[in-house]
């Protein structure tokens, strides 16, 4: 695992929207003939942590609702168009393979040509690598405000009769502005374990496919037993490279992947209840967006937190984790809406 400590960026501002479309735990069970489908459902919903989610209409994309979370996000910082200098798009579910969503997004924005503009295709780690990368880039440049969207609609992707992935998986897209402040330092750790690629896939969605009709498959068994062998080491490692301990982290945020897998590997660290929070309930497992939905969906206490904790992991696999400040930050509600 690489570590880094990045200095002199901070995060301002958070937002977040999802589509106000929802499916529930209860309508999937009505659904279902066979006493034990709906056992099944209740049961592993129950141990995932998910009650409902917000997912997306056909014609709503990845690009609509980051798009919608920037200009609200702009809007309330009182931002200019024409300040922006960089802007870096995360998802493994774009509107097209070409052009990429950033370009998109830069046009809708109606951003300056001198404005950077690149996509990132990664899943459940994807905001803390977008963060590295935005951090990266403006600290030896002169850059002086970005911004981060990140966000997918896996619900696409899942079959209609994949009841459990059907619930768990919602869509939302998110957007972080982040500027030059000089006495802000950050850490991160970032890893990869390709060797299970294949184990979270969308499958039929690329030029290996003969046909192309994008499919969600997942080995959950060798998902949770990546995530319990690394997330542990993975922030102990970044624990101590921040010079923290357990107590001294205000929040842990880890990606929304599942309840019983987040609070096995918080417990097992000695992680107080009160300091792990959580989203997957009210909106299921957003992929890449769930760091910052989760952020979003408890503002209030984000607001006042010094030392905050996000940790990504899943598709690749790939996982990484960033010890950062975010008091002050302006996080603002989620927007559910029509499009």
């Amino acid at each position: 695992m690489k570590t880094e400590i990045l200095s002199g960026l901070q995060i301002v501002g958070i937002s977040t929207t999802v589509e106000n479309n929802t499916i529930t735990q209860n309508q999937l069970i009505k659904r279902q003939k066979n006493y034990l489908e709906k056992k099944k459902i209740k049961n592993s919903s129950n141990i995932i942590g998910v009650k409902k989610n917000f997912f997306t209409s056909t014609k709503t994309t990845t690009v609509d609702l980051c798009v919608d979370s920037t200009k609200r996000l702009i809007k309330n910082l009182k931002w200019k168009s024409k300040d922006i200098d960089l802007l870096i798009f995360v998802t493994q579910t774009p509107d097209f393979l070409m052009p990429s969503c950033s370009s998109i997004a830069h046009d809708k924005l109606n951003l300056k040509k001198n404005c950077v503009s690149f996509d990132i295709n990664l899943g459940c780690s994807g905001y803390v690598y977008g963060l590295w990368n935005m951090y990266k880039i403006m600290q030896n440049g002169s850059y002086k405000k970005g911004l981060l969207l990140v966000g997918d609609t896996i619900s696409k992707t899942v079959n209609s009769k994949d009841y459990i992935n059907k619930l768990l998986f919602g869509d939302a897209g998110t957007s972080t502005a982040i500027v030059k402040k000089s006495n802000k330092k950050s850490y991160f750790i970032l890893g990869s374990d390709g060797r299970g690629s294949s184990d979270l896939i969308i499958d039929n969605s690329g030029f290996r496919a003969k046909k192309f009709k994008p499919e969600f498959k997942m080995n959950g068994k060798n998902v949770f037993h990546f995530a319990i062998n690394n997330v542990p080491t993975m922030i102990n490692i970044l624990l101590k490279k921040s010079c923290n301990k357990v107590k001294d982290i205000s929040y842990f945020i880890y990606h929304q992947a599942n309840k019983y897998m987040i609070e096995s590997i918080s417990g097992e660290l000695g992680i107080k209840k009160k300091q792990v929070l959580f989203s997957i309930s009210d909106y299921g497992n957003t992929s890449s967006a769930s760091i910052p939905l989760t952020l979003c969906k408890n503002r209030h206490k984000i607001s006042f937190s010094k030392k905050t904790c996000i940790l990504g992991f899943g598709a690749g696999f790939s996982y990484a984790g960033a010890v950062i400040d975010l008091k002050n930050s302006k996080i603002l509600n989620i927007v559910k809406k029509k499009f």
